[in-house]
């Protein structure tokens, strides 16, 4: 997406970046075509900087990583995922708000 700067993860990075990672990962799973995922990446693009460091940002496209998308269940777009220690911690749909992706996040980091 453009204009967003999440990491780009694909099937072949997943493992890496996702479930070998030693901080959580929020994913942002999303799609060209969806106009509700870029406002709710773009936001999550602006808490990347915040929580620079305790937590890593990634942006999956499901045409492009479907093995993904249907291994953890994502069947709408946009879906949030967090991930800590190789696991879906938390699971959030829909459009989102900057303060509310931040609540949510807050709720499923330790810190």
């Amino acid at each position: 997406m453009v204009g967003i700067m999440l990491t780009e993860v694909t099937e072949q990075s997943f493992d890496d970046e996702v479930l070998n990672s030693g901080l959580p990962v929020f994913i942002c799973f999303t799609t060209s075509w969806c106009h509700s995922c870029y406002p709710t990446c773009l936001f999550a693009d602006k808490l990347a900087k915040e929580y620079d460091g305790r937590v890593k940002f990634v942006n999956i496209d499901i045409e492009e990583s479907p093995g993904i998308a249907k291994k953890y269940n994502v069947i709408a777009v946009p879906t949030i995922l967090l991930f800590q220690e190789g696991q879906v911690v938390k699971k959030l749909l829909g459009f989102q708000e900057r303060r509310s992706l931040r609540s949510w996040l807050d709720g499923g980091i330790a810190d």
